[in-house]
């Protein structure tokens, strides 16, 4: 069977081909076109900037892994999904997660995504229009720590199995949580 690409699928394989030569940081827009055939406007037809482009990357892997059985995994497996890209494509990842900083980097940009789709799946299923303000903050909060555990663990080679490590966030998880994400 053959599967299209789609243009922002030929932007990835291009910023992923780059990446494996040169840090993410120093990889431009004109670089990123140019590799692929594309203009520099057909990338901002797509994404707003690298950054944009580099969480596109991670956070399509990661709903494809969920989407699956979204409604079969319990909390701790939904933490070892969101680890597998990261290990599928370990020398990308690291350098993006070492090169790329700042309030619009890679890691701000899949953390507010998850956040943004957890919130949503939460009003969902608990029939809610909003969710209590304390809930939203204490989310918020929670889910900063795991991007950041997440990273820290991966960018120091890994040094418990990522199950462990799904354990420990899970047990870290605020309390007003629990009823939303644990009882699913």
């Amino acid at each position: 069977m053959i599967i299209r690409q789609t243009t922002k699928d030929i932007l990835a394989a291009s910023v992923i081909e780059l990446a494996k030569h040169k840090s993410v940081e120093k990889i431009t827009i004109k670089d990123i076109s140019q590799n692929c055939g594309v203009t520099p406007t057909t990338f901002y037809n797509h994404f707003a900037d690298k950054y944009q482009l580099l969480a596109w990357i991670y956070n399509q892997e990661v709903d494809q892994l969920v989407a699956k059985s979204i409604d079969s995994l319990n909390w701790r497996e939904v933490l070892v999904a969101c680890c597998v890209p990261l290990q599928k494509n370990r020398t990308f990842y690291t350098n993006v997660l070492k090169n790329v900083v700042g309030q619009i980097s890679f890691r701000h940009n899949t953390n507010d995504y998850a956040i943004v789709a957890w919130m949503k799946n939460i009003r969902e299923r608990n029939g809610l229009s909003e969710i209590p303000e304390d809930v939203q903050f204490c989310f918020r909060f929670y889910m900063r720590a795991l991007s950041e555990t997440i990273n820290d663990w991966f960018l120091s080679g890994e040094k418990m199995p990522v199950e462990e490590l799904a354990a420990l966030m899970d047990n870290a998880m605020p309390e007003p949580l629990q009823p939303f994400l644990r009882d699913r």
